[in-house]
């Protein structure tokens, strides 16, 4: 399903805000096509071309994208923040698929403290 090759170099780690609330579309090597919905909650929609769904847990563990349902867990190489509209060929010990973010979040701004007028 998912298996992350260097995406794009982007000075920040990947730590999957940038998929919450948005879709990813995935397409199989055997031409098997899914979108992921990456719920803000850690709940994941899995719907396939018929219409189908299913659902799972997503969350980020080190390096990897990880997809946990009752039955399994599947984890993918994701080094890289997802950019909209780019695809990427990710892997897991399973099976290998192009993942392409529908949108995705910006990254979240670090504010640093301002110093008052004593300090």
């Amino acid at each position: 399903m998912l298996m992350a090759t260097p995406a794009v170099a982007q000075d920040m780690d990947a730590d999957g805000d940038e998929l919450r609330g948005q879709t990813v579309d995935v397409v199989f090597a055997d031409g098997t096509r899914n979108s992921i919905f990456f719920g803000s909650t850690g709940v994941a929609t899995i719907s396939n071309t018929t219409g189908q769904t299913a659902t799972a847990n997503w969350f980020v563990r080190g390096d990897e994208l990880c997809l946990q349902s009752s039955l399994a867990t599947e984890c993918y190489d994701y080094d890289n923040r997802f950019v909209a509209g780019r695809a990427y060929s990710l892997a897991s010990d399973c099976q290998t698929a192009v993942w392409t973010a529908r949108a995705v979040n910006p990254p979240r701004q670090m504010v640093a403290p301002t110093t008052g007028e004593r300090g």
